[in-house]
């Protein structure tokens, strides 16, 4: 191997022979050109060797130069892998606590967010047929509380019936009749199972529906809703009516009426808390209630609530136990996850028919 070597350096230096390149297994290397005895000096500092790759043992393994074969091999023991599967489940099981918790504060927001636009969106109705009423001699209004649901720790939703201006003033309907008022039902799940839920519902009317009513039933008397002291709201049981669902999940509907005297006009009327226009209001002395008779209150305090869906079935379903005990749990339950909106609303014509009243079957 060193007189090849130096035979082949010899031939590069003196430019007799050409330059064999090393084979695929072999590697080059230059190296400072040192004197060899018998050779002389180098005319080039460097010379190139050819350097053999270590010889394979065995199936090819590289050996070490003490001669043994190096073998590493990869792998985890059942340990390793038991521990890496129970921080895997901890991770997992954490993280679909996380996505559980935001689903349920994404749906609870989405519920609220459409629950508060429906009740937005009904006190914006009623407010606006309110400060339209029209109250006179020939057109009453009548208000009573506790109709529905009215016994011992019930809701006591109201009931309203006035005369407003805020139809279409296109058609011919600007003066229209209305009622407010809460329906109960029984309704059943998606499995069947009876609940109780109350839904806000809006009547119109408009004045000839009375009077239509001779002609296709003869047996009914027409009523003329401007006569003096007609309460209109005794008939309308017997007239065709738009009936307009305005909220489901209701469980509060309250109205207060607030007289010119600044006292509460929802007086006691043969047990009933009541304001009919027609007779005045009752918490004003007998003496003084001709005073304020054929005109509106001042102003109407209106409280809606609106609770959602998933408390207002769960609640239903207990409504109807006949533990007095459940059915309050269950309304405190329906009350805390409700959306509650005041809105306080004063008729247009009400300071004209206060400071100046008109009475048109007795003025010239």
């Amino acid at each position: 191997m060193r007189s090849q070597r130096i035979k082949d350096s010899a031939a590069i230096n003196s430019g007799t022979e050409a330059p064999r390149l090393p084979t695929a297994a072999q590697t080059l290397s230059l190296e400072p050109a040192r004197p060899r005895a018998g050779i002389g000096d180098f005319n080039s500092g460097l010379f190139l060797s050819i350097v053999q790759p270590p010889k394979a043992a065995g199936r090819g393994r590289p050996v070490s130069k003490q001669g043994r074969v190096s073998i590493r091999r990869g792998g985890f023991t059942m340990i390793e892998v038991l521990a890496s599967m129970a921080v895997l489940v901890i991770l997992v099981l954490a993280l679909t606590g996380l996505f559980m918790e935001a689903t349920n504060i994404t749906r609870r927001g989405t519920t609220m967010l459409m629950r508060n636009s429906t009740i937005e969106t009904v006190m914006e109705t009623i407010l606006k047929d309110t400060e339209s009423m029209v109250v006179n001699e020939r057109l009453p209004c009548y208000i009573e509380a506790d109709v529905v649901d009215s016994g011992s720790g019930g809701f006591g939703f109201d009931e309203a019936f006035f005369i407003t201006t805020s139809g279409d003033q296109d058609d011919d309907r600007a003066y229209q009749l209305r009622r407010y008022y809460v329906r109960e039902a029984i309704v059943t799940n998606a499995l069947g199972a009876p609940w109780k839920r109350y839904q806000l519902f809006r009547d119109v009317w408009i004045f000839a529906v009375a009077d239509d009513e001779q002609p296709f039933n003869p047996s009914k008397i027409p009523v003329d809703v401007m006569e003096q002291g007609m309460r209109w709201w005794n008939h309308v049981d017997t007239w065709g009516t738009e009936r307009v669902m305005l909220a489901d999940n209701v469980v509060r509907f309250d109205i207060y009426c607030l007289g010119w005297d600044g006292l509460d006009w929802m007086g006691a009327m043969s047990g009933l808390h009541v304001f009919d226009s027609t007779v005045g209001p009752m918490s004003v002395p007998a003496g003084q209630r001709e005073r304020f008779r054929h005109m509106p209150p001042a102003s109407f305090d209106i409280y809606l609530q609106i609770t959602s869906p998933e408390a207002a079935e769960e609640g239903g379903m207990a409504l109807l136990s006949s533990d007095s005990s459940i059915r309050q749990n269950a309304r405190a339950m329906m009350i805390r996850e409700s959306a509650t909106m005041v809105g306080r609303a004063s008729p247009v014509m009400g300071p004209a028919q206060f400071h100046h009243p008109a009475n048109h079957y007795t003025d010239p």
